[in-house]
């Protein structure tokens, strides 16, 4: 009879620890999510509330896109107050999308508005400051006077202990006027590996007609974070080939990527706006090319580069009503949390 229990007994023991063993290993190691809050439609209507759904749906990691230059503060908090709050629900803002004067004409003002922005952002803990959008110049030569000032904006960022960053869109994949380089290309180029790195966002990249992959094996040392990107929720199109993607950042040695999601739109809705897009930026080209054409007839050569980067004043919101506005911002997180776990089951996410 003895015997008879020992063998149960035995059973018992190892399936306990083998379920133990089991049961642990969701949690034994988080993936790495990262979410961009510029995603986050209506996000300052519920700032704790949306915090809490990002951390049930897994995110571990923040790109900000709400710092306010003029004021120097987040949502009307001051930058640690705002990580603070962000802290609270497990998450670490290690990113953030910011502006600041960009005129190579006031050098000075630049890296002093620009000096301010890094100090506040090194009180949020963050590790990159990235600059989201230029306007770039439309020869070489003063793109080259723009990048020199990238380098000492970089420079600044280097003092405070923080990596300035440029971000960018299908505009930089298009060639400089008169040449057969890509503005990327230049950009990469023309700037110190030192002083400034590049964030790929991988969508842009294809509808700028270029493939991610081949860009990241190009420069394996200067696309150091990524916005992973879809038409809407990640993965859903079909279009984007992330496990390469995500195969080649990691062989780079690199592991910092946020989820990015534009505010939803339906098929025609996007259609509209890559044509609108499409027609603005042939507008700047032609506004460009009379302004250059000017410059010339009256004996001043090429506009001045370096003011597109500017800080201009947003125009107001369209005013919503507080039902609209709940929609909005759970129509934003739904996306994203659909998105963390088509990220969480990918194998290639690590």
């Amino acid at each position: 009879m003895k015997k008879f229990f020992r063998i149960p007994t035995l059973l018992i023991v190892i399936l306990f620890f083998t379920s133990s063993a089991f049961a642990e290993s969701p949690t034994a190691k988080k993936k790495h999510l990262g979410i961009a809050t510029y995603s986050v439609k209506g996000l300052e209507t519920d700032l704790e509330g949306t915090f809490e759904s990002l951390q049930q749906d897994g995110y571990m990691v923040m790109e900000i896109a709400n710092y306010n230059a003029r004021e120097g503060t987040v949502e009307g908090l001051s930058p640690a107050d705002y990580a603070a709050l962000v802290e609270k629900y497990g998450m670490d803002i290690i990113s953030s999308h910011a502006r600041a004067s960009f005129d190579v004409n006031d050098v000075d003002g630049t890296l002093s508005a620009w000096g301010k922005v890094f100090d506040d952002h090194k009180a949020m803990g963050c590790k990159y400051v990235v600059f989201p959008m230029n306007r770039w110049a439309d020869n070489a030569e003063q793109m080259k006077v723009e990048c020199d000032l990238m380098n000492k904006i970089g420079e600044e960022a280097n003092k405070s202990g923080l990596k300035f960053g440029y971000h960018n869109h299908n505009m930089e994949f298009e060639n400089i006027p008169g040449t057969e380089q890509k503005i990327e290309d230049f950009l990469i180029a023309n700037t110190d590996p030192d002083k400034v790195f590049f964030q790929m966002d991988v969508y842009w990249v294809t509808q700028g007609g270029a493939d991610p992959v081949t860009y990241l094996k190009k420069y394996p040392d200067r696309f150091k974070v990524l916005h992973i990107k879809d038409d809407y929720v990640i993965g859903e199109s079909g279009n984007i080939d992330y496990k390469a993607i995500f195969d080649q950042f990691y062989k780079n040695g690199y592991k910092d990527w946020f989820v990015e999601i534009e505010e939803y739109m339906s098929p025609e809705q996007r259609a509209e706006m890559m044509a609108r897009f499409e027609e603005m930026r042939k507008r700047q080209q032609e506004a460009q090319q009379q302004a250059q054409q000017q410059g010339q007839q009256e004996g001043q050569g090429a506009p001045q580069a370096g003011q597109g980067g500017q800080e201009r004043r947003p125009m107001g919101p369209p005013q919503r009503s507080p039902e609209e506005e709940a929609k909005r911002l759970q129509t934003s997180l739904d996306a994203i949390a659909k998105s963390a776990v088509f990220l969480e089951k990918a194998e290639f996410v690590k």
